[in-house]
């Protein structure tokens, strides 16, 4: 499994909210159309016959071939919106006419699997987020980047407070209190049955 950085602002177009709500990432360049079965020297004939050279060259070649061919299927995907980075899994390439006008047809289809804030990251994957190259390949482990302890959890678990057990049985044991005394005291009888119905969701779980 590989991690790679990827910008959201195929054609410098910002399209992150695309990118999650539809879950897919995209890089720009459509003018080279379909690429899918490409190797690094189609893409590199294709780029030439659209006047890129030298250094120009050398630098998209080396981006587009990243996202075309050097990306597989299970890799994972890094994309930084403002504090915080989203973690996904990349499909397959797929070229996507219906993207064309939006400068956004090289394609691959995204399962999301959590957004994670930029601090908690570590400096080598901070790094590899601070990268100017729409798109980038971590160069150390998978165990290096310390990825794997966000991938398998969901957002709202890496949220909750990493209190101790005695602290969260504390915690637990207040709320219960607080919810009997409302069930009990309360001089609303809405707030007493909410109260009620609370306390009784959490003695059951």
């Amino acid at each position: 499994m590989k991690i790679f950085m990827l910008r959201s602002r195929p054609h410098k177009i910002e399209r992150i909210n695309e990118f999650l709500n539809f879950n897919f990432v995209a890089i720009g360049w459509t003018s080279k159309n379909d690429l899918t079965g490409a190797t690094k020297e189609d893409i590199r004939k294709a780029l030439q016959a659209d006047d890129y050279e030298g250094q120009s060259l050398s630098t998209t070649l080396g981006m587009v071939n990243a996202f075309v061919c050097t990306m597989k299927k299970g890799d994972l995907v890094l994309v930084r919106e403002d504090d915080s980075v989203h973690i996904g899994k990349v499909g397959d390439y797929k070229w996507r006419k219906d993207f064309v006008e939006k400068h956004m047809a090289h394609t691959r289809p995204v399962e999301w699997l959590n957004k994670v804030p930029f601090k908690d990251l570590n400096a080598s994957v901070q790094s590899l987020l601070k990268n100017i190259k729409t798109i980038a390949q971590y160069r150390e482990t998978l165990d290096e980047s310390e990825i794997e302890q966000y991938i398998s959890k969901k957002v709202n678990e890496q949220l909750k407070p990493n209190l101790p057990i005695k602290g969260k049985e504390d915690l637990l044991n207040n709320a219960i209190e607080i919810l009997k005394d409302l069930a009990n005291n309360s001089k609303d009888e809405h707030v007493r049955l909410e109260a009620t119905k609370e306390l009784l969701s959490v003695l059951k779980n």
